[in-house]
């Protein structure tokens, strides 16, 4: 220790406080090892051991017994006081149908895990057998008596990794968003790809053709509109471009159906606003009933 002055020059005062100064030091580390001394006989007695692990959040099925099972699996024998929260949450968090986890400690021998469990909202077929996918891409598992409400989306064995993975295929992906974005009264029993991109098959067997994947919401919320006008004989409702959707019914309309076809000077010029006439075909084929 160096003392800024010579020590003839200190006070008896000065003298005894840097006397006191490593007795100090000395006094807090003996109480930091009698701390841990004592942190380890407790340990010892097992008197924290995880007895109890609560799940909060797994939404039912066996996935409150896996992620127990898990949790036991990686703790161990390990005491409350040296469990790594982190890790426990990230063991949690590893398993298919855990979105996140969340790791708290009721002392003296309870864990309290807080799940975000993944949302189904698709099947689709593996050399395997079917398997669900969640919202995320995530691969969930096989599909169980549960899962059967959910539609069908299609893809290449290839896009599909085992359970637990994420799905990355851009195609594959546009369907489960369109898939996590149905609603009660669009309930897609099929997800596929058409000439002009992503449709989904309603349970009566009508195609909702919405193109891509942009703007999904308002495009699903203009063919309900739609739908709900329209007859009992649809054969689809195309809303690529939201702000102009297109009806097609099974039957001919009968204010159209005996109208002549266009000529080629009626349809010259920028008609870019009236959407585009399918070449050949007759009014009745291509009725288009466009609501505001």
């Amino acid at each position: 220790m160096q003392v800024p002055w010579p020590l003839e020059r200190m006070s008896p005062l000065d003298m005894r406080r840097a006397a006191l100064v490593p007795l100090g030091l000395l006094g807090a580390g003996i109480v930091v090892a009698l701390g841990l001394v004592g942190l380890r006989a407790i340990e010892a007695t097992g008197s924290f051991s995880v007895d109890r692990v609560e799940v909060v959040g797994a939404g039912g099925g066996n996935v409150e017994g896996v992620v127990r099972k898990t949790v036991f699996a990686t703790t161990g024998s390990t005491s409350m006081l040296s469990i790594n929260p982190a890790a426990v949450a990230a063991a949690v968090a590893s398993l298919p149908r855990v979105q996140t986890a969340f790791v708290d400690r009721a002392f003296p021998n309870t864990l309290t895990i807080k799940v975000v469990p993944e949302r189904a909202v698709a099947m689709t077929t593996t050399p395997q057998g079917r398997v669900v996918l969640a919202a995320s891409g995530r691969v969930l598992g096989p599909a169980t008596a549960g899962a059967m409400g959910l539609p069908i989306i299609a893809s290449a064995p290839s896009d599909i990794p085992g359970a637990g993975g994420t799905v990355t295929a851009p195609g594959v992906v546009a369907e489960l968003a369109l898939a996590a974005a149905r609603s009660r009264t669009l309930r897609f029993r099929a997800i596929g790809y058409g000439q002009d991109g992503l449709v989904g098959q309603t349970a009566q067997g009508v195609e909702v053709r919405v193109g891509d994947a942009d703007q999904l919401a308002t495009k699903l919320k203009v063919a309900r509109s739609v739908l709900r006008r329209a007859g009992t004989t649809v054969q689809y409702v195309d809303v690529t471009v939201p702000a102009a959707p297109v009806l097609r019914e099974s039957s001919a309309d009968p204010l159209t159906a005996n109208a002549p076809a266009p000529t080629a000077a009626a349809v010259s010029g920028d008609q870019s606003d009236l959407g585009t006439w399918i070449a050949g075909a007759t009014p009745a084929e291509s009725i288009h009933a466009v609501f505001g």
